[in-house]
């Protein structure tokens, strides 16, 4: 198998899942990066911007931003934690109320991609994509 190939195909279904989450969640004037920051806080509560960034292994410039969109919709707010010099990052209570209906329309469209492949096809890409990411991450420098 080309490498190359399989690469991009795996760039190019991830930026499409990204589009489609983006397009369920556009009603709500949410964006996908958004919604992993409010999933990752849903799941781990409070996090400080740079736990965030490395539990969603995203750079914390993009963190950061998304983070400002959210504070200005209302769905987030920095509180300064036992450290006074880092903040940690919250869900609002508007965030959490809506919390459902957004989960909802984002498991929808994943099902709807998902509706072909049969259960133990999807516990075998699972494992094939968990091995991929393991041997990324021992390539960092």
């Amino acid at each position: 198998m080309n490498a190359a190939k399989l690469i991009h195909l795996l760039y190019q279904t991830t930026r499409a899942i990204s589009q489609g989450v983006n397009q369920e969640l556009a009603e709500y004037g949410l964006y996908s990066s958004e919604w992993s920051i409010i999933v990752a806080l849903k799941e781990t509560g409070p996090l400080p911007q740079i736990a965030l960034a490395n539990y969603l292994n995203v750079e914390p410039a993009a963190i950061s931003k998304t983070v400002i969109k959210l504070e200005e919709k209302g769905l987030v707010e920095r509180k300064s934690g036992n450290d006074k010099r880092e903040k940690k990052v919250f869900l609002t209570e508007k965030a959490l109320g809506q919390y459902a209906v957004w989960e909802k329309a984002v498991d929808n469209h994943r099902q709807s991609i998902l509706i072909d492949l049969p259960e133990e096809k999807q516990h075998d890409l699972y494992g094939m994509l968990e091995s991929i990411y393991l041997n990324s991450q021992k390539c960092k420098k």
